[in-house]
């Protein structure tokens, strides 16, 4: 009788790294990847995977998500398995406004319990630091605990969450001197704040007005500030979210200077316009907000020539009533549009931020980036896999295919075409930006470290099977 070298092969599909495609079978032997050569016989193995006629990806990395409001990690974690993600890194901060008195670390630690009960997937933690996290203990306690990157709001004054620039280079020295990254939302947010004033005395609160309320000028501003500020401090600087085209230049000028600094932007800002906020209104909603077609356009040049890292989803799991009443309605279903994703004539300066793009991320970007000859196949994998896993120091057991990686496998079939949809998510947020975009190419096999996460479209690894991914500060970085 043959002796079974492995527990699963993955056969006959084209394997993508950075590094580029190569036609091998994946040989996997408990949670990591023992053996990846042109043909590996299916007798040695329990199980066999066709993977025929489909790209094999290592699995996807979100490293922006919020799982902290109607879908917290539990949904969250299923929602983005669906969508080829098999790592996430949320963001958390202290809950203080929720009535919760307890530090940023105490926060952590709480979610991480949470998530190492309820979460699919093996996770990360980012930090949200307000002003008053930046104290000496803080952030060391912080690393100390694994966390090593520190995410800092430059916008949002009214909302109590503004980090200001004095403290602001104090959590950066702290990060710098601990051996952290900071991380910001580079939007001016007292210049944000005037212009609110200004259209809403005005009675100009209509959808239209966001995008004049936020221009792409107040985030060029804000990065260049910030990697001013890194530089001084010699901190490592990862930027959220970009969205303006003239930050561009800013990012590439700095990093030429020789400044550690990652440069992040999220498939809503490489495919929706401000036309979509036009539209929908409240719903489409987020900051920065969508722009127009030259900054996709410039978010895909950045990609493609390296000014930009990474790309990730920045979730947010609210339903259609709490984006359209800030969450304040004793009756939600009272205040929800009355179509399903339909225009509305809300104060659009009222409205929550954020949505949920984490499920949708991978076809989009697949479709829009590499059918569309924006990037190329590798370069995908490298956005949303391996750089991510190098900058928050998880390479290389996350982020590539190699031998001793974590079977952590996408199966993705470039022929599937299919429509994005609410009604296809799983989430409990129910509408989608990207609802009846069609596109060509989905995942259709996942692996977590060697164990079937997702396959016929049924997830079949159970809640609670996560492992908590401290960052490894000695391999923080390309």
């Amino acid at each position: 009788m043959t002796a079974m070298k492995y527990d699963t092969v993955v056969k006959g599909g084209l394997v993508v790294t950075a590094e580029g495609e190569s036609r091998l079978d994946v040989g996997i032997k408990g949670e990591r990847v023992a053996e990846l050569a042109p043909e590996i016989p299916s007798s040695i193995s329990r199980r066999t995977v066709d993977a025929s006629g489909r790209f094999v990806l290592p699995g996807i990395i979100d490293a922006h998500n919020h799982p902290v409001s109607a879908d917290r990690i539990d949904t969250f974690s299923e929602s983005a398995a669906y969508g080829g993600i098999t790592t996430v890194v949320p963001f958390i901060r202290n809950r203080r406004d929720e009535g919760v008195d307890e530090t940023t670390a105490e926060s952590v630690q709480a979610f991480i319990d949470e998530a190492m009960a309820n979460s699919r997937l093996d996770f990360g933690v980012h930090a949200i630091l307000l002003g008053d996290d930046v104290v000496e203990d803080q952030v060391p306690r912080l690393i100390g605990m694994g966390v090593t990157s520190f995410k800092m709001f430059m916008t949002y004054p009214r909302r109590g969450i503004m980090m200001p620039d004095d403290r602001m280079l104090v959590a950066m020295q702290l990060a710098a001197d601990g051996g952290g990254l900071a991380m910001v939302h580079a939007e001016n947010g007292y210049g944000i704040d005037h212009l609110v004033e200004r259209f809403s005395a005005a009675n100009k609160r209509s959808a239209e007005y966001l995008a004049q309320s936020q221009p792409r000028l107040l985030e060029a501003e804000a990065v260049n500030r910030a990697a001013t500020y890194a530089t001084i401090t010699g901190c490592p600087l990862y930027v959220v979210h970009l969205s303006a085209r003239e930050s561009m230049d800013v990012i590439r000028r700095f990093k030429d200077d020789g400044l550690r600094l990652y440069g992040e932007t999220c498939p809503q800002y490489l495919t929706l316009t401000d036309e979509t906020t036009r539209e929908y209104g409240a719903l489409a909603k987020i900051g920065p907000p969508l722009r127009e077609r030259e900054d996709n356009d410039a978010m895909w040049g950045g990609l493609a020539d390296g000014t930009i890292d990474v790309v990730a989803s920045d979730f947010c799991g609210y339903t259609r009533a709490q984006k359209m009443t800030g969450g304040q309605s004793s009756d939600p279903a009272a205040s929800a549009p009355e179509k399903s994703g339909g225009p509305t004539e809300e104060n659009i300066f009222d409205a929550r931020f954020g949505g949920n793009w984490a499920e949708q991320m991978l076809p989009v970007v697949y479709h829009h980036g590499v059918n569309g000859g924006h990037i190329t196949l590798p370069r995908l994998v490298e956005v949303m896999c391996e750089s991510p896993a190098r900058i928050f120091g998880l390479y290389p057991a996350k982020g590539t295919i190699a031998v001793g990686s974590d079977a952590d496998l996408v199966v993705f079939d470039p022929s599937v075409r299919h429509t994005l949809g609410a009604a296809s998510q799983h989430t409990n947020a129910d509408f989608t930006m990207f609802e009846g975009m069609e596109v060509l190419g989905a995942p259709v096999f996942t692996m977590q470290r060697g164990e079937v996460l997702l396959e016929d479209g049924q997830l079949k690894r159970p809640r609670g099977c996560a492992r908590y991914l401290p960052g490894n500060l000695s391999q923080t970085g390309p």
